[in-house]
């Protein structure tokens, strides 16, 4: 069985990965805050591919498809904007999608991300529904030098990002901040970040004593798509 964790691990590296495309390509002159997001958005897609399959990747899905492929039978969503679409939609198999990945760049507080959020959770809770798990995904940037007054304040925004994502209540649903390493190019501070909704079991409970912020890998060894 696939587990949330390792899409979620292969989302964080896509953005780790999106970082060395983009210093490669400006021969490290760029700041990682003027990637572009569709830099991201591939570079997420190639590494969920990679580590994930077998499995279904589908970039710019129709948001109205995708609730409806969600839940066949269930009541019509009018309030989900079918012009729209979802980032990365993921099969895991059948015709029934299993997450859904959304992506943003450059960001610098919760504010930014609320819409995509929001639009993700009405997605996502549909009566009848087959997603387990939503992602929103993103780089994480702070212009400062190397100092350690100035990493503290960058460590202290996804700590409020990741007491942000604690206090998401939507039933049946666990929300948390993943981050990957806290790293510094001679730029800016960045990380790999992302707010993870995780369908729950009725039995399951969060421990109180689950750290809120919970590092992960910033960089693994990817492995050749078959062509």
């Amino acid at each position: 069985m696939l587990k949330a964790d390792k899409i979620v691990s292969a989302v964080l590296a896509g953005v780790v990965e999106a970082r060395h495309t983009y210093a490669a390509w400006t021969a490290n002159g760029g700041y990682f805050s003027w990637a572009p997001e569709y830099l991201i958005t591939v570079s997420v897609a190639q590494a969920v591919w990679d580590w994930c399959a077998p499995l279904t990747v589908w970039p710019e899905f129709p948001l109205g498809d995708a609730a409806r492929d969600s839940a066949p039978a269930g009541p019509g969503r009018a309030w989900l904007d079918g012009n729209r679409r979802v980032d990365l939609l993921i099969y895991r198999g059948g015709s029934r999608p299993h997450a859904v990945v959304e992506i943003k760049r450059n960001v610098d507080g919760w504010g930014r991300i609320t819409g995509d959020l929001d639009r993700m959770r009405s997605l996502l809770v549909g009566e009848g529904g087959s997603f387990q798990l939503g992602v929103v995904a993103f780089s994480c940037t702070y212009m400062a030098p190397a100092e350690p007054r100035e990493r503290e304040r960058f460590v202290a925004r996804l700590r409020r990002m990741a007491e942000a994502a604690e206090a998401v209540d939507e039933p049946g649903w666990q929300c948390r901040l993943t981050a990957g390493g806290i790293n510094h190019d001679g730029h800016e501070y960045w990380s790999a970040a992302a707010v993870v909704m995780e369908r729950a079991d009725r039995e399951q409970r969060r421990s109180p004593a689950k750290a809120r912020y919970s590092p992960c890998e910033s960089r693994s060894a990817q492995v050749t798509s078959p062509p």
